[in-house]
């Protein structure tokens, strides 16, 4: 893989942008004139955008259809850095479409939503009758994209989550008391500091009276739940911040997840969910 080749400007639409500012960063284009200035000379300032958005990562148009790519750059991922070398691809013809990539670093195009799983979001483009010209088959570089990168991420540690896998009521342990616990396969990384976690439910956590949960490690349950009476009872989105005296993660740790039921932990016949732990602090 390797970064695209942009398509550049034709004669005519370098002189429709003479003398007028580009919409991107506010800059004049300048008034293009065979003396002292060339069609390619204005293709590189329309190509390389001068200053916003930065390069890395952005999304380029590459032939006059629905071609398009994305430039090289670096994204973070549970702490680490991910580096995307650039490639190319093909949108889908009259239609919403969300090019981003995977956590893996995938370039990926939705025409239905960006994914729940953790991804790098680059831009929504709309193409044929979805387009400002809704012409089958063509999509406007200027018209047609928004540019849907999280700046920070591609150049500092910014925000993050650790997505455990999905957590099911049966594969949890059950402690022969109230609580039943499960421990992410994913750890946080040392020198994290924990915002809060969010719990999506998906099926309630029925056959007892309560089902509270709260995360945390081993041996400290809720060191990561300021609120520790949340419930997943019922399907809905729950969630807690994190106590600031215990959010710093000082070495690579496990999550641990727990339910507290009312009677016995045993009790609980059904219940699903994904919990989001969110946490900075990663360099």
């Amino acid at each position: 893989m390797a970064n695209p080749t942009e398509l550049g400007l034709t004669s005519s639409q370098a002189d429709a942008k003479a003398g007028n500012d580009d919409a991107r960063n506010g800059i004049e284009f300048i008034t293009e004139s065979a003396a002292y200035f060339d069609l390619d000379t204005n293709n590189n300032t329309v190509r390389n955008r001068i200053t916003k958005p930065v390069n890395d990562l952005r999304f380029v148009k590459t032939d006059t259809g629905l071609g398009f790519g994305v430039w090289s750059g670096r994204f973070q991922h549970d702490g680490d850095y991910v580096d995307y070398a650039g490639g190319t691809g093909t949108l889908t013809d009259d239609a919403t479409n969300l090019v981003y990539l995977t956590s893996a670093g995938v370039l990926t195009v939705s025409t239905s939503d960006y994914p729940d799983a953790q991804h790098f979001p680059i831009a929504t483009v709309l193409t044929g009758s979805a387009s400002a010209a809704g012409t089958s088959g063509l999509y406007d570089a200027d018209n047609d994209v928004t540019d849907d990168r999280p700046i920070w991420s591609t150049t500092g540690p910014g925000l993050s989550f650790v997505e455990s896998q999905s957590l099911v009521y049966s594969a949890f342990e059950d402690n022969l008391d109230t609580t039943g616990y499960i421990d992410f396969t994913g750890s946080l990384p040392a020198g994290a500091f924990v915002i809060g976690w969010q719990a999506i439910v998906s099926t309630g956590f029925t056959g007892d009276t309560t089902a509270d949960i709260q995360v945390g490690i081993e041996d400290y349950i809720g060191i990561f739940s300021a609120d520790t009476a949340q419930s997943v009872l019922a399907a809905a989105t729950v969630g807690s911040a994190t106590l600031a005296a215990t959010g710093y993660v000082g070495t690579a740790v496990n999550p641990r997840v727990t339910v507290t039921g009312g009677a016995d932990f045993g009790s609980i016949t059904a219940g699903s969910m994904t919990v989001k732990i969110y946490y900075t602090g990663v360099i």
